[in-house]
């Protein structure tokens, strides 16, 4: 007999005595309480069947716990099949923002990048023209020629309009 085999085997052996243990400790525990309240009710003497109690209890324990060894595979197996669909429907969710962390965290390893106002692409802190777009990353005045933001529509320095990117 292989090792799987032997392995069901043991599960069947361990479904069916937890099932027994388990019906034969409600029904000796249902007794015994069934008893102490009738002795309490009827006033006569002494619960007589109340020890069965004692008995059925750790009775419904073993059978509980071997049932649950028993189905174990098959309890693990259904939570897997309710969480699997859960946990595909948060990552789909979280792909954008994961997307978003990452394309953050490359452009960040650039340094002190300079980021294209036009199309939003990070280039070299030396470069004088966008990687992506070919348009400039800054206006030169042409009144005073100090080196203002690519964003700029006014000179820093002294006021003058700076020209229209073409």
């Amino acid at each position: 007999m292989s090792d799987k085999q032997n392995h069901e085997q043991k599960k069947k052996r361990l479904k069916r005595l937890g099932i027994i243990l388990t019906a034969v400790g409600a029904a000796l525990t249902a007794t015994g309480f069934i008893g102490f309240f009738a002795a309490l009710a009827g006033g006569g003497g002494p619960p007589v069947l109340f020890f069965l109690c004692f008995i059925g209890l750790p009775m419904i324990g073993v059978g509980s716990t071997c049932l649950r060894y028993g189905y174990r595979r098959e309890v693990t197996k259904y939570v897997k099949d309710e969480t699997v669909p859960v946990l595909n429907e948060a990552a789909e969710e979280a792909q954008p923002a994961l997307r978003s962390v990452a394309r953050a965290l490359r452009e960040e390893d650039r340094g002190d990048a300079v980021i294209c106002p036009h199309c939003g692409r990070a280039n070299d802190t030396d470069a004088k023209f966008c990687d992506g777009c070919g348009k400039p990353l800054a206006r030169i005045c042409p009144a005073c020629g100090r080196v203002n933001d690519a964003e700029a529509k006014f000179c820093d320095n002294c006021g003058a309009p700076l020209q229209e990117d073409r």
